[in-house]
């Protein structure tokens, strides 16, 4: 099984916590503080977070404290936080970075309990107070990898195809990153009308008996190679794998490969997933993959948070902002 690997998936987070003069009255007199409700980070199962304030703050007679806090399974999770808290009414902004594994909330000094009731410094306006608070969370989590595709190597053509992989007469030999990997001409021939034309054209390739793949790294070709032969040899890959060798499908020719290896990445589209198989799916010229993707991307598009939407391509990011927005109507009599 290849080695795990590490995926950093990103949430948007925002609370609006209201708080009635009255209730900021009883808790200065009292020392309790007041918090808004736990929330749900979207797309990292578990996280929760809420925001507090403390009008006069415990152990700091006559001063207000601010609170933030992120609960995760087991306190166990390293989640990075940027966010800002402010209040609007008085232009007050506050800027801070916590990391939950050092710890899990953030208290801070806010202003003394006479200047938080003081209405010249508009903390409270119009009987109430406002604290908004925006930021990111941002989790380092690794992904196992998973069963590339499904196989059964008990019929006799997965037998056939097995038993060639094993023969030592191998013909043809690729190369990537200094290093080779060996095929049958007639297995590349079969699967890739690229290798087929390049056989049969006396080119360099052909007489050599041997090409070198500078786009993709070994352990792709390697991949894609042995996938010519049978799915039991790759029994396991990450996304990241699964998304080259779709481009290495696509370049070389191999449809069938390709189709059912994009069959399977639709079945793995998810929140965390879709923007890099969008990419891939724009690289690859995988038109099922896209439609997919774009699918899925606008039923997200106002409910759940997208990871990674930055690193989207940026032409179908805009189209796709674009048309989100765009209204349609239908002609009207004049």
């Amino acid at each position: 099984m290849d080695t795990a690997v590490t995926q950093k998936l990103k949430c948007p987070i925002a609370i609006e916590l209201i708080i009635p003069e009255d209730k900021l009255n009883e808790a200065k007199n009292s020392g309790n503080g007041l918090f808004s409700k736990w929330f749900d980070a979207s797309n990292i199962p578990g996280v929760k977070y809420s925001i507090g304030i403390y009008p006069t703050f415990r152990g700091h007679e006559g001063e207000t404290w601010i609170y933030f806090e992120i609960l995760s399974p087991g306190n166990k999770l390293n989640i990075d936080a940027d966010f800002n808290m402010t209040i609007k009414s008085a232009h007050y902004v506050l800027k801070k970075h916590l990391i939950s594994g050092e710890k899990d909330y953030m208290e801070e000094k806010f202003c003394t309990t006479e200047e938080l009731f003081d209405p010249k410094n508009r903390f409270i306006f119009d009987g109430k107070m406002t604290i908004n608070m925006d930021g990111i969370l941002t989790i380092e989590k690794e992904a196992e990898s998973e069963k590339l595709l499904q196989f059964d190597d008990s019929s006799d053509s997965s037998k056939l195809c097995l038993a060639l992989w094993e023969q030592k007469n191998k013909d043809f030999t690729i190369s990537a990153d200094g290093k080779e990997v060996y095929a049958h001409k007639s297995v590349l021939a079969a699967r890739s009308p690229v290798f087929s034309r390049m056989f049969e054209s006396g080119m360099k390739e052909s007489k050599e008996n041997k090409v070198t793949i500078e786009d993709f790294t070994f352990d792709i070709v390697e991949k894609a190679i042995k996938l010519c032969y049978h799915q039991s040899l790759v029994p396991y890959s990450t996304l990241e794998e699964k998304t080259k060798l779709l481009q290495f499908f696509e370049k070389y020719d191999m449809q069938p490969l390709k189709d059912v290896l994009e069959k399977y990445l639709i079945t793995v589209l998810n929140e965390i997933t879709v923007c890099r198989l969008t990419n891939a799916a724009l690289l690859s010229n995988a038109t099922k993959l896209e439609m997919k993707c774009t699918e899925f991307l606008k039923s997200c598009h106002r409910t759940k948070p997208i990871a990674d939407f930055d690193i989207l391509d940026k032409d179908f990011a805009w189209n796709f902002l674009k048309n989100s927005f765009s209204h349609v109507s239908e002609c009207e009599h004049a």
